[in-house]
């Protein structure tokens, strides 16, 4: 939670959120500062659920597309299902 807090502070300080018009979400097969973007399932990756669950409750992102950018179709019902849930808690 703390690094979410600062990743979005200092995004608000550098860009602004009246800028952002769409978030892609996925996890990542790799670490940090790989400089490579390998997706995975969410909660399946370095990145975990946490941060997924704080995007969809952050009022900031109330009026922003998110959009699932996973690797496997078939289990889009799924991550949908389970990022609907963050929401309803």
């Amino acid at each position: 939670e703390k690094g979410y807090l600062k990743t979005m502070e200092e995004f608000e300080k550098v860009i602004g959120f009246e800028y952002l018009k769409g978030v892609h979400l996925n996890d990542s097969k790799t670490k940090l500062g790989s400089r490579k973007d390998r997706h995975a399932p969410l909660g399946e990756g370095y990145i975990g659920l946490t941060p997924f669950r704080l995007i969809v409750n952050d009022e900031r992102f109330k009026n922003v597309p998110l959009i699932l950018e996973t690797p496997d179709p078939t289990r889009w019902p799924e991550e949908i299902k389970l990022l609907r849930s963050f929401a309803e808690n």
